[in-house]
């Protein structure tokens, strides 16, 4: 008899419940990318672009259709809601992977953007998070034609299963968010640039504060910069011998830092070992002596190095995170302090140990 009670109880029960407020898929509208610009109206300053997902039944090159909308707004958080009223389905973040910052913006001050971004519940850790030049709404109108389904363009840019390129430097949200308030990490995310109406170029990073924008790298300096922070080996390094113009393809690379004295002087001393063959060289290379290479290679890298970590020194931001290493190897209360007055001044010094592996030549 009891047991017959509790059943009943149960199922009363269960029925008084009301609905979870679960929303159909078909009653949904995946946002895939996000664009976050200054506007020209100074009480609603913030302009967001919602790439939008329109389900198509084709899954082939030039099928993707996507809906843009877009808003200027006091807050992100209001224009989102705002947007609500602009479509009939649910807007939901749980698939966008790609979230894009004005350059204009990123140049004055991004900390509420990530203050959003880190708060939202439905926003994932592992999107990407890139600057867009001239701003991130041309960026999301562009529609490349080999794009099979929405923002498959921007995913495959920045995921392993696309292309890997040595230009491209890769941030998530979560590694942004934690170099925006590490000491002695700073931020740096990719650029990316409008090609043309159907295609997009990324071969620039750009160098934050915790605040704001201070640096652009060239691509040949981006290229440098994840060889020696990210031992990115899919990359290429040019060289001269002799007025030869050399290109080498690196097949295997690792770098370390120490922070020290040398020669009385505060030092960060970078060693970078590396393996590589030739793609490009003047005939008779096969014969010549490589030791001779080795050494004129040795030194026009490390030169570029140095050159390298200077410009960022002298933007006042450490993406490398040499400030890190300092604190971790100098505990007390005192060793941030320490640390800031001695970057401004401190010197660098990179030890290139590159060995040729062929030419690339079969003999």
């Amino acid at each position: 008899m009891r047991l017959i009670i509790r059943i009943f109880l149960t199922i009363t029960a269960i029925g008084m419940l009301g609905g979870c407020g679960f929303k159909d898929i078909d009653k949904r509208f995946f946002v895939v990318a996000l664009g976050i610009d200054l506007s020209d109206n100074e009480k609603k300053p913030y302009r967001l672009t919602l790439q939008l997902a329109v389900p198509s039944p084709k899954i082939e090159p030039g099928a993707s259709k996507v809906q843009i909308e877009t808003i200027d707004t006091a807050s992100v958080a209001e224009g989102v809601r705002m947007l609500k009223a602009y479509v009939d389905k649910e807007l939901d973040f749980g698939h966008c992977k790609v979230f894009l910052i004005g350059e204009k913006l990123a140049r004055q001050d991004y900390q509420n953007l990530l203050q959003w971004m880190s708060r939202r519940r439905d926003i994932q850790s592992v999107a990407d998070i890139a600057i867009g030049k001239p701003d991130a709404e041309t960026l999301l109108q562009v529609m490349p034609v080999s794009e099979r389904y929405p923002g498959n363009t921007l995913f495959l840019s920045f995921g392993a299963d696309g292309t890997e390129s040595s230009y491209t430097y890769v941030e998530s949200l979560s590694d942004f968010a934690r170099r925006a308030s590490e000491k002695g990490l700073d931020p740096l995310m990719p650029v990316i640039q409008k090609d043309s109406k159907e295609s997009y170029i990324i071969n620039r990073t750009a160098l934050l504060s915790k605040k704001r924008m201070k640096l652009v790298l060239s691509p040949s300096e981006s290229q440098l910069y994840n060889q020696l922070a990210k031992d990115f080996t899919k990359s290429s390094m040019h060289g001269m011998f002799e007025g030869m113009d050399l290109v080498v393809a690196i097949t295997e690379l690792h770098s370390k830092f120490q922070i020290g004295k040398v020669d009385g002087e505060d030092t960060v001393t970078m060693h970078v070992k590396m393996t590589v063959v030739f793609e490009e060289a003047p005939r008779g290379l096969y014969e010549t002596d490589w030791a001779s290479i080795e050494r004129a290679l040795n030194q026009e890298y490390a030169k570029t190095c140095v050159a390298l970590l200077k410009k960022i020194q002298k933007a006042k931001v450490d993406p490398i995170g040499f400030g890190l290493r300092y604190r971790a190897t100098h505990p007390g209360n005192g060793a941030w302090k320490q640390w800031q007055s001695m970057y401004p001044a401190i010197k660098f010094k990179v030890l290139a140990d590159i060995k040729i592996e062929g030419t690339g030549l079969i003999k």
